[in-house]
């Protein structure tokens, strides 16, 4: 797990100078080695620059250094992530005759595209994002995994040639000149509606992230030379009937998730799980115990609010299954202490971000490099309530032949007796009948009308519709909500700040329950084995098996968040009203000046259609541009 950055198409001493900027900037995500390669192509005018910042994993020796090349120096490589099954691959290319200098996954990529070229990508089994350079070919490959766990952003300058980076803030780095500091419309308004923002878009207007399953290639200079997306996710279609039966399915899936696990337990530093007492990390530290020799460690955070805290539903589990167990405690006075790394870590405006920096922040503090998680399992088992309120939104309003646009007074009349669940109902009459609607509204964190408050409606509407799956009428139910948690809130939120907040305190985050083989052969099931049998996630509890002990499925589903009410309203007040009050910041991004402040007086005056969050979305809003100096054109 790593920090990589480039650039192409820039004369030499521009590209050294900004690479090495940029480079420092993501400093943070591999503080055990860095390196800088000035690669020259015959007859090219620029040369290529490529940067790197290693945390180590596998291999600690300087021969894992990177940009690391092979083959003479005609292939170079700077690489963020793990592909974990590079053992297996090595050993065919051993059978080649290749030769070796280390024993890194990085090495076994280079080897790979000299073998396959581009197609060696369909052999990786991990999470991962790089840039490898055929100096021969005058050619740049960058590519992304799968899923999108490991991100890749680009921007192509107005002078022309092109720049990437693991983070925006090391774009950002290269200075004004190159990519000016200019805020989305689009971007902003996608954040106050979704608290995060959706697709491959930025908060920053011209740097893009490269999509999950991305193979691009790119001239010396920079301009494109091929792109397309390897990989998709293999949903059963409604018409296709099972071709094993639901005993097989388990088996199989109980095989490939005790294999995923396997290869994610390989690492040559300290390595534990996070542990919250729910099905999905249960069922990875269950599995764990089973696979790996000797004794793992297990964490868990808690909290002083004890409706909010895990710890002791975890602690029972650590026992049974024999665990090193760490509980780290969090109050909402602690937090406020660390809430300006919170915001400095950020990399992208998002609400959920706090979680994962505290989260991130504990498995360092007891002395681990790498942490497994859980993450994946809601979005492939059917564990949110979106599984169940979805479907049933979307079946009611198809009831409805059309649309009704409620008067915005009588909204606000039932949204002031009936709270936000309320606001959303009359919402949904107003717009079409279909799942991505319902879905898109279930998540919204702030309505259209409370947006039009912020600022004058004129925006450019987001289209988040282009980055999600296009024909979800040929799913079932849970299979369609199912391929929209995995590509709208666990890639544009969960999996963005599990990356930037993990790497911000030198931790590698893993997530095997995304491991893409086990995630194919969940998606290819039906919809309806799913849903619970009254158990929550039953094919995975069934998956994994009796070790799993029978209390954990029994236990109410919490999720992990934090009480924002009551400390917006304790020890955070005078933070967060200060920063609702920075009128200039508002300006900055077109947003009506004291309307931050009236929403915030709302909150504080106790009306139910204002809640923490929204407050926070705001907070984390103002801090981001003013950390940035972002402003709209």
């Amino acid at each position: 797990m790593c920090g990589i950055a480039g650039a192409l198409g820039l004369p030499l001493e521009t590209a050294t100078a900004v690479v090495e900027r940029m480079r420092r900037a993501l400093a943070h995500r591999g503080p055990d080695d860095h390196g800088t390669e000035v690669l020259w192509a015959e007859g090219a005018p620029h040369p290529v620059v490529l940067a790197h910042n290693r945390l180590s994993i596998i291999d600690l020796s300087p021969a894992g250094r990177e940009p690391m090349f092979f083959a003479g120096r005609n292939l170079a490589l700077t690489f963020n992530g793990e592909v974990y099954n590079f053992g297996e691959i090595r050993k065919e290319l051993d059978a080649r005759g290749l030769q070796f200098r280390s024993q890194t996954d990085a090495e076994v990529i280079l080897a790979a595209y000299q073998v396959w070229g581009t197609e060696a990508v369909q052999r990786f089994r991990g999470m991962f994002a790089f840039a490898l350079a055929d100096v021969k070919a005058r050619a740049v490959w960058l590519c992304r995994d799968r899923l999108g766990i490991k991100p890749l952003y680009v921007t192509r300058p107005a002078s022309g040639g092109l720049l990437f980076a693991s983070e925006i803030r090391g774009l950002l780095a290269a200075g004004p000149e190159l990519v000016p500091r200019r805020a989305s419309a689009t971007a902003v308004e996608s954040f106050l509606s979704q608290g995060m923002v959706c697709g491959f878009d930025s908060i920053v207007e011209g740097i893009a992230l490269v999509p999950p399953a991305t193979s691009l290639r790119v001239e010396w200079s920079g301009r494109e030379l091929e792109h397309h997306q390897y990989w998709t996710l293999p949903f059963r279609r409604l018409e296709e009937e099972p071709t094993v039966s639901r005993a097989e399915a388990v088996r199989a899936l109980g095989e490939e998730l005790r294999r995923a696990i396997r290869l994610h337990l390989v690492a040559d530093v300290p390595l534990g799980i996070f542990l919250s007492g729910g099905v999905d990390s249960s069922a990875v530290a269950t599995v764990a115990s089973e696979v790996q020799r000797g004794r793992i460690h297990t964490l868990s955070v808690g909290f002083d609010q004890p409706e909010f805290d895990e710890t002791r539903e975890a602690g029972e589990l650590a026992r049974t299954l024999g665990t090193a167990h760490t509980v780290l405690r969090l109050t909402g006075t602690e937090l406020l202490e660390d809430i300006d790394q919170v915001f400095r870590a950020m990399d992208q405006p998002t609400v959920d971000g706090f979680n994962t920096y505290v989260v991130s922040r504990a498995p360092r503090r007891a002395g681990l490099t790498v942490a497994l998680s859980g993450l994946g399992g809601d979005e492939l088992f059917g564990g949110y309530p979106s599984f169940r309120d979805v479907p049933r939104a979307a079946a009611l309003r198809k009831l409805l032949p059309f649309s009704v646009q409620v008067p915005e007074a009588a909204q606000r009349w039932v949204a002031r007796v009936g709270g936000r669940g309320a606001a959303k109902a009359l919402e949904l009459l107003a717009r079409p009948a279909s799942t991505l609607e319902a879905y898109l509204l279930r998540r919204e964190l702030l309505l259209p009308a409370e947006r039009r408050a912020l600022h004058d409606g004129h925006w450019p509407v987001p289209q988040v519709e282009r980055t999600l799956p296009s024909d979800l009428s040929a799913l079932s139910g849970a299979n369609r909500v199912s391929a929209l948690e995995l590509s709208n809130y666990m890639r544009d939120m969960l999996l963005r700040d599990g990356d930037v907040f993990s790497m911000a305190v030198g931790l590698e985050l893993r997530l095997p329950l995304l491991d893409h083989v086990f995630v194919e052969g969940v998606v290819r099931l039906p919809g309806a084995w799913k849903g619970p049998d009254p158990r929550p996630k039953p094919l995975l509890l069934d998956a994994v098996g009796l070790g799993l002990p029978r209390y954990v499925p029994k236990r109410p589903k919490r999720g992990f968040t934090f009480p924002w009410d009551a400390w917006l309203r304790g020890p955070m007040r005078d933070r967060v009203h200060r920063a609702l009050h920075e009128r200039d910041v508002w300006k900055a991004v077109c947003l009506e000046p004291s309307a931050p402040e009236q929403l915030w007086a709302r909150f504080e005056g106790g009306d139910p259609r204002v809640g923490g969050l929204q407050v926070m979305a705001l907070w984390v809003l103002q801090s981001f541009v003013q950390r940035h100096g972002l402003a709209m054109a």
